[in-house]
């Protein structure tokens, strides 16, 4: 299955010119460039590369006074350059000049414009009457064709919006579709999947589009044909499926994909192969087995079930830690502090067992635990216990401590309240598309104004971004005013339960700080004095370290170990409190912060803010589309999509066909491996912090660039932040002006200026701006 390519000459462009066809193979297949399966995504390799910024853009080029020849290129070689102004010079001085003429390899202009991704001179030679649908080269390519293999998403746009036919196939008999699935961009396959095209068709071999995603691993793709509608059950000319082809590659995730879709694991192609057999004979029975789990299979290709249902499974998950740490805090009674402890983790440990290898193995996502109520049932199982001990001890044995006992209720129960409002809240999800028309208006706004891409569109819930959004790998949804999946309150954090959230853990806190004291208080007033003992014992006892300690676990161990349970919280409640008090003062998410150093506030590019961001500011919606971003659309989707830290998309990005391009902005660092006890000892260190560090959710603030994104967001411009003041009281008393959800730019008058003017708005009785962003014209009608 030969990667396809056009045949055409190899020359000098300015950004991309064709593969050449160097002969066939023994069997007849295309060999190009001495390989018989070339990277359709490769370019030339002395090819002179734009940024992405140059990229679609339509150059102004000056005149160079010692260039003599400027003038005599051909119209194929200025349309290659994409020197439109010369092209435009050389049409009035002959305005019978014929912009589709052929050069003799029966290409016209538009062709080399659109390979080249020269929008300027692609819009000047279609309003000037170029052919749109001319059929040229040696593969009898149109100009979209040309366009699609390189994965020009803003010059398939505008050749289309000019009535380019995306069905036309070229002599190969691929059309449009197959060759942007070839070139692996993820948005420009998206966009032509809402265009008149047949998903399902087939090529001269015989393989659709999904066939071609499949075989060559990329899985954004797979999981958007199939999204989309294709077929999991064609045959090619040689009786293989999608699911054989992703067992040549061995891409474990477009297996998955497939199968989820209902791919047949049984079918045999025309020699008896099924696709384990081909997998097993290509040396990918790991990948493809590894697939097989994770589309919820086991090795033999049986569906597994849970061991309960979905409702019994919630509710088993919800009662076992009640129960666990009842008896881990009773072993406390029966045994020394010593034997006590190694029970308790052991305890503790089958109970986690429990939860991911009984109620949860059948389960196939990596998330499948934090998605769960097991952490959340941890937290209530501890506010059970804890209140146990207070009712039971702590009220009665206490006299002299009411006004402590009133403070440990009221944040008891404002804790429970707020961990009650956090889990059932809606944290804010980005509103889903209706029906495929919703989609595809979307798609044709966003590519009109030059921003399709990762940062303002997700390929997950096909529905545009808004500012400060993010798409939860956990929960699947994009969650505005994102700040982070917490799985102790078995839901993301937003901006519609971030206040109820922070309330939790405020009013934990106190609530542990005061349990601890009126234990304290409990055990000094109810305990005997300690006598020391008139032998003392070798090496150092707990009643050496504290005498407080000592009456405690001699008169109600259970307690103690209740209270020290319940101190361990604060190691986790108290950094969450701090950063995010300190995060409310300054308008800033999680999320935003611990991403800053890599990706801005908003994610994009390194190092750079919202404020720059592209769609962040109103004069971004005043670029051409010629200003788009991205000769692939490719390379900005795969950043955007859940993938980063705690930023997510779920796939592997697709691979850029552009290369890394060296230059002052690259920061490369030594590679290499760690060797000896040093390096040991770092592995084992994130081995056993890793899991640690995500599951009391400090790994927000340890992985990536975060903390040097703390430093930057202390004194790097935020647009939406309105003075310390302003912002806390946004927080803590939130308005209905905003609406997060549908907020996808900064107004033009700047973020503060917007609040004064529809605060005015407000007191003056009118409505605008309530709801989202309503943009004001400077001109009140009358």
């Amino acid at each position: 299955m030969a990667a396809p390519s056009t045949p055409i000459p190899e020359i000098v462009t300015t950004l991309a010119s064709p593969v050449t066809l160097k002969g066939t193979s023994e069997d007849g297949s295309p060999v190009y460039d001495g390989e018989l399966i070339p990277d359709s995504l490769k370019k030339t390799v002395n090819e002179e590369e734009r940024s992405s910024h140059e990229v679609g853009r339509e150059t102004i080029r000056e005149e160079d006074p010692g260039s003599s020849h400027a003038n005599q290129l051909s119209v194929h070689a200025l349309a290659q350059r994409g020197d439109t102004p010369s092209l435009s010079a050389l049409l009035r001085e002959n305005p019978t000049l014929d912009l589709s003429q052929r050069d003799e390899q029966d290409i016209t202009p538009l062709h080399w414009a659109s390979i080249n991704a020269h929008m300027g001179t692609c819009r000047f030679l279609l309003d000037n009457g170029a052919d749109v649908d001319a059929v040229g080269g040696e593969l009898k390519a149109t100009p979209l064709q040309w366009a699609a293999r390189n994965g020009h998403l803003y010059v398939v746009h505008l050749l289309l919006s000019h009535g380019a036919d995306p069905n036309i196939s070229d002599s190969q008999g691929f059309n449009t579709l197959h060759l942007i699935t070839h070139s692996s961009a993820v948005m420009p396959l998206l966009y032509m999947l809402h265009q008149p095209v047949a998903i399902d068709e087939k090529d001269t071999d015989g393989h659709t589009s999904l066939m071609w995603a499949a075989y060559q691993g990329d899985a954004i793709s797979v999981s958007l044909l199939l999204r989309h509608g294709a077929s999991v059950h064609l045959q090619d000319n040689a009786g293989m499926t999608p699911l054989h082809w992703a067992a040549v590659k061995g891409n474990k995730v477009s297996i998955k994909h497939l199968l989820e879709a209902g791919a047949n694991l049984d079918i045999r192609e025309e020699s008896g192969k099924t696709p384990r057999d081909m997998a097993e004979e290509l040396k990918g029975l790991v990948p493809f087995e590894k697939g097989l789990e994770e589309a919820g299979f086991n090795s033999l290709g049986m569906k597994r079930y849970g061991k309960l249902s979905e409702r019994h499974t919630t509710l088993a998950i919800f009662i076992l830690p009640t129960i666990f740490l009842g008896l881990i805090f009773k072993t406390f009674a029966f045994f020394e502090w010593y034997i006590s402890i190694a029970l308790a983790v052991a305890i503790f440990a089958s109970m986690q067992l429990t939860v991911t290898h009984y109620l949860l193995r059948h389960q196939t996502s990596e998330y499948k635990v934090s998605s769960s109520n097991h952490f959340a049932s941890i937290i209530i199982a501890s506010i059970v216990w804890v209140s146990y001990c207070w009712a039971s001890r702590l009220v009665s044995g206490t006299p002299g401590h009411g006004f402590g006992n009133l403070v440990f209720f009221v944040a008891t129960s404002g804790c429970s309240y707020n961990l009650f409002k956090s889990i059932r809240t809606d944290p804010g999800y980005v509103p889903l598309p209706v029906n495929d028309s919703e989609v595809k208006e979307a798609l044709e706004d966003l590519v009109d104004q030059g921003r399709l891409n990762g940062t303002n569109f997700c390929i997950e819930c096909m529905a545009k971004k808004p500012l400060r959004s993010k798409h939860c790998r956990t929960c699947e949804r994009c969650v505005a005013k994102f700040d982070h999946h917490c799985p102790w309150i078995w839901n993301c954090v937003g901006f519609n339960n971030h206040r109820y959230f922070l309330s939790f853990v405020l009013f934990l806190i106190a609530g542990i700080v005061m349990f601890v004291r009126l234990s304290i208080a409990y055990v000094q007033e109810n305990s005997p004095e300690y006598v020391p003992p008139s032998k003392p014992s070798p090496g150092i006892t707990i009643c050496d370290i504290s005498t407080t300690l000592c009456r405690a676990s001699s008169h109600d161990s259970f307690l103690l170990s209740t209270a020290l349970w319940a101190t361990l919280q604060l190691s986790w409640t108290l950094i969450l409190g701090v950063s995010h008090l300190w995060q409310v003062g300054r308008q800033m998410t999680t999320f935003e912060v611990s991403n800053l150093g890599r990706y801005g506030y908003m994610g994009g590019r390194g190092g750079s803010s919202l404020r720059d961001q592209s769609g962040a500011l109103k004069a971004a919606q005043a670029l051409s589309i010629g200003a788009a971003p991205g000769q692939l659309g490719a390379s900005e989707e795969a950043e955007g999509l859940p993938t980063a830290g705690p930023d997510g998309n779920s796939f592997p990005p697709p691979p850029n066909s552009s290369g890394h391009v060296h230059g002052p902005e690259c920061n490369h660092s030594e590679g290499g491996h760690s060797h000896g006890i040093k390096g040991i000892c770092q592995g084992l260190g994130k081995v056993i912090s890793g899991p640690l560090m995500n599951i009391l959710g400090l790994d927000r603030f340890t992985k990536g660039k975060a903390i040097g994104g703390m430093k930057k967001a202390g004194k790097d411009q935020n647009p939406f932040d309105m003075g310390f003041v302003k912002n806390c009281s946004d927080f803590w008393i939130p308005s209905r002006d905003i609406d997060y959800t549908q907020l996808y730019e900064i107004p033009p008058e700047g973020w503060r200026a917007y609040r004064r003017r529809i605060a005015m708005q407000k007191k003056l009785g009118g409505e605008n701006g309530k709801g989202g962003y309503v943009a004001v014209n400077d001109v009140e009608e009358v």
